[in-house]
């Protein structure tokens, strides 16, 4: 899912707690019972590696081994039906206490009253630091209405590789610029390497991820501060028309039917000059460089790969952002034990534990805390040391700067993909057509 979450029709649900009773305790003397722990369920998705999700859950066990009167049960669950298991548990009056997803499930939770403020929790964050080591993007984005919904533990970010020995060769620099950037592709267009790979596809996240970028740096948004969508716009036109010119230029001719898997295929074989994506693709070089099967390729690309700065496009560098989906925990309204899921989400997100999973697998998720950009996980590795500064100080997602219209967005699925990007890229539409379609179409979500 790539911290973007799906389709889907916000139900309105009540969820009433239900308060137990007991008997009075006779008078005579009768020994009293053990105490028995209170019970958490905790719901969170595959993130990173096999790697990572084993940390995770390691994490978990040790709570459980440090504080014996609240013992959590860990429920991983998968990608392609987490929504609706959310959903279900939801209607049926038993949520998880404690659960995460992907980067807008808290909006969701709350709009079906199921999202427990952590108000609480958020000033004792402020007054503590805690905020001060923190993206603020990554707390602010929960700040909703007068409640905060949930907490990001983790980013999940995006960024141009490029191939470093290519550039040389053909005497271009690193693009800091979209002029620069349109520049370099075309120069390096030849020979049978693309200029550049990216995804275009329909009915993929990864092709918005790639628009998207260009409009955060073109000063866009994709709704306004009163909560309206705002794709028909000066910045979203600027930013398709940008990425129109370099997709014709310079990459493949099948671009409208790539998805990520195209494009890191074409970057690993070497037929790509600057590929976007995510921390996979270098923690799959890095795999394939120690395999036997095509190491030496692997080798030469991976030594070879360089992270290119974040862009300055048209919105200056205000607006040079790169997109990194911040992804959190929260708190479910239906759990009978709010007190102690607090303590296990303050236990869950302090640095220490949290290093705990970053080291797992170096790249597989990204840090909250800008502080933990210094430590070995994310220095060890120049490429991922690079990308961890980008994603701390330039990442934003979707819902930046305005968080009103969050249902809206929460809703998108694949839309911005199928009725913007994709026409355009295949020719079907223009770029002032596909935005003021998109206006028309998508508009209704964000009521």
């Amino acid at each position: 899912m790539y911290g973007m979450l799906s389709a889907v029709t916000v139900l309105a649900a009540c969820v009433a707690g239900s308060v137990a009773t007991s008997a009075a305790t006779p008078s005579s003397k009768v020994a009293s019972p053990p105490h028995s722990p209170v019970e958490l369920n905790f719901w969170d998705m595959p993130w990173g590696t096999t790697d990572t999700q084993k940390e995770e859950k390691a994490i978990v066990a040790q709570f459980n081994a440090s504080h014996p009167d609240i013992q959590v049960k860990f429920t991983q669950l998968g990608w392609g039906d987490y929504t609706q298991k959310y959903l279900s548990a939801v209607q049926a009056n038993n949520p998880p206490d404690v659960g995460g997803g992907d980067s807008g499930i808290p909006f969701v939770m709350n709009a079906q009253g199921q999202a427990l403020p952590i108000n609480d929790l958020y000033k004792q964050w402020q007054k503590n630091g805690t905020f001060k080591d923190m993206t603020s993007w990554a707390y602010k984005k929960w700040m909703y209405g007068k409640n905060d919904i949930g907490i990001t533990w983790q980013v999940d970010t995006r960024f141009i590789l490029y191939r470093k020995d290519l550039f040389r060769k053909a005497g271009v620099k690193p693009p800091t610029t979209w002029n620069q950037l349109l520049a370099a592709a075309k120069k390096l267009n030849k020979g049978g390497v693309i200029g550049i790979a990216a995804p275009g596809k329909q009915g993929s996240y990864d092709t918005d991820q790639f628009y998207m970028t260009f409009v955060f740096q073109a000063g866009g948004s994709v709704a306004t501060k009163q909560g309206k969508a705002a794709f028909d716009t000066p910045q979203q036109l600027k930013a398709l028309e940008f990425e129109k010119s370099l997709i014709s230029c310079c990459a493949a001719k099948a671009t409208p039917a790539w998805s990520f898997a195209e494009v890191e295929k074409a970057y690993d074989q070497g037929k790509a000059a600057m590929a976007f994506g995510g921390g996979w693709f270098i923690a799959d070089l890095v795999t394939a460089s120690k395999g036997p099967k095509g190491a030496a390729t692997a080798r030469k690309i991976l030594n070879n790969t360089g992270v290119l700065p974040v862009l300055i496009g048209p919105g200056g560098k205000k607006a040079q952002h790169t997109v990194a989906f911040a992804n959190p925990w929260m708190i479910f309204k239906g759990s009978q034990h709010p007190k102690e899921a607090k303590t296990f989400l303050k236990w869950m997100m302090t640095k220490k534990t949290l290093s705990k999973i970053y080291a797992a697998a170096p790249g597989g998720i990204w840090p909250v805390y800008k502080s933990l950009v210094k430590t070995r996980a994310f220095t060890a590795n120049p490429l991922i040391k690079t990308i961890a500064k980008q994603e701390t100080t330039k990442g934003v997602d979707y819902w930046y700067p305005y968080n009103k219209g969050a249902i809206g967005i929460a809703g998108l699925g694949t839309s911005i993909a199928d009725v913007i990007v994709n026409p355009v890229l295949s020719g079907a539409r223009s770029p002032k057509d596909a935005l003021s379609d998109a206006q028309r179409k998508l508009s209704p979500l964000f009521r």
